[in-house]
């Protein structure tokens, strides 16, 4: 076959792969398709390896190889880049092209010369793989069962593969985006139907509860305005970028206690002291880790009030949280209302949203106890996720802090 011929074949090739890869066809498909390609005239001389960058710029992890041998494949997954790291972890490492003809005899190789021979490769040049702002993605590594060094030829093979590569892998990037975009929208959508209706819920609570305790309708009026209002705040709270109060604006950080009296407060104006407790260090609370703290508590404050110990007139909640180690844990309980028989037997979207703030957002763990006297609910943070706090020594945002009733909040 003459290089005309073959040049002929490889573009016509390539505009196949493209085709594909604007179809949409999974990326592992279209970068093993695309490696086959290239192996095919060698007659099984070459072995052809595409690794991917991992999130944090430090290790090289698969992304396509038919060719090489598993056992291979599964041994340089996960391969930290360096200086000396055969010639992908080499050609990462300096960002540039690393030919070796004969890992054998290579000090790049010193380290895994015995991996790569072990599985008959002798010969292995990487190249780096680039989106188009220049950003690293990952390398294109052309193995081969002999010493060899790569030809003009060779190099314009590998030029067609690393670009083509570059496009299918920022292509599967930009489809990942649009439908994380697009399962953000419906988790908004439905975000904003539950509090709406939640809303609702809430506010016929209250009616009944100011009903309950009022002598007049006057004091009726008044403590049902007050509620409302305490609720307003509670609800700006989860509205990350609208809050009036401007804690994200400006940057500063706000009292965990502070958090839960806005949260809290509807359901503790103009009753029993005992009715709703707080306890625990004054723990100022980052910025960014305000909104997806406050939801967790605003759905445990709704579902109390909906279902729960603030459903009734007997009933209690205790939140309290300590600091130890590294970590900050909060406790929600919940006791005199409604007996709990049971967990319930699906998740509900409040729950979920809990959760996924709780433990997608700020790192954390959350543990959910029915017990038959109430809900239970613990939840553990990482403090350098929520609070900026000295792992030698408690700074001033941090102290300790009396315990309290929301009774006059």
């Amino acid at each position: 076959m003459t290089g005309r011929t073959r040049s002929t074949e490889l573009l016509e090739s390539e505009r196949n792969i493209l085709k594909r890869i604007a179809a949409g066809d999974p990326l592992e498909t279209v970068l093993d398709e695309l490696i086959l390609v290239v192996e095919r005239p060698s007659g099984g001389e070459l072995l052809g390896s595409i690794l991917f960058l991992s999130d944090d710029g430090r290790r090289l992890l698969h992304g396509a190889a038919p060719s090489l041998p598993a056992a291979y494949n599964d041994a340089i997954h996960g391969l930290e880049i360096g200086p000396e790291v055969g010639s992908c972890g080499t050609a990462a490492h300096r960002g540039e092209p690393v030919y070796v003809s004969d890992i054998g005899a290579d000090p790049l190789w010193a380290k895994y010369r015995d991996l790569a021979l072990t599985h008959g490769l002798r010969a292995c040049w990487s190249t780096p793989i680039r989106s188009t702002d220049g950003q690293l993605i990952g390398t294109f590594a052309s193995y081969y069962r002999a010493p060899r060094a790569p030809t003009e030829r060779d190099l314009e093979v590998i030029a067609m593969v690393t670009q083509t590569a570059a496009i299918a892998v920022e292509r599967h990037r930009i489809e990942l985006e649009r439908k994380r975009a697009e399962e953000q929208r419906s988790l908004l959508l439905r975000e904003l139907n539950h509090r709406v209706k939640n809303l609702f819920t809430l506010t016929n609570s209250l009616v009944l509860m100011s009903a309950r305790s009022a002598s007049s309708t006057e004091e009726m009026v008044k403590t049902l305005q007050g509620r409302l209002f305490a609720l307003s705040r509670a609800h700006e709270l989860v509205q990350p970028g609208l809050r009036e109060s401007g804690w994200e604006m400006e940057g500063a950080d706000c009292p965990l206690r502070k958090i839960l009296q806005d949260i809290l407060s509807p359901y503790a104006a103009g009753i029993a002291p005992t009715r709703v407790h707080v306890e625990g260090p004054d723990v100022a609370i980052k910025p960014n880790a305000i909104t997806s703290l406050a939801l967790v508590l605003h759905e445990l404050a709704t579902n109390a009030a909906k279902y729960g110990a603030l459903s009734g007139p007997a009933g209690r909640v205790s939140v309290t949280w300590s600091l130890g180690g590294d970590g900050l844990d909060l406790s929600w309980r919940e006791s005199g209302g409604p007996p709990v028989e049971a967990a319930p037997q699906r998740t509900g979207f409040g729950t979920l949203l809990a959760r996924r703030s709780v433990e997608m957002q700020l790192g954390g763990e959350v543990e959910y106890d029915w017990a038959t006297e109430g809900l239970r609910v613990r939840i553990s943070l990482p403090l350098s996720r929520v609070a900026q706090v000295s792992a030698s020594e408690p700074p001033a945002h941090v102290r300790r802090d009396s315990t309290g009733s929301m009774a006059s909040a």
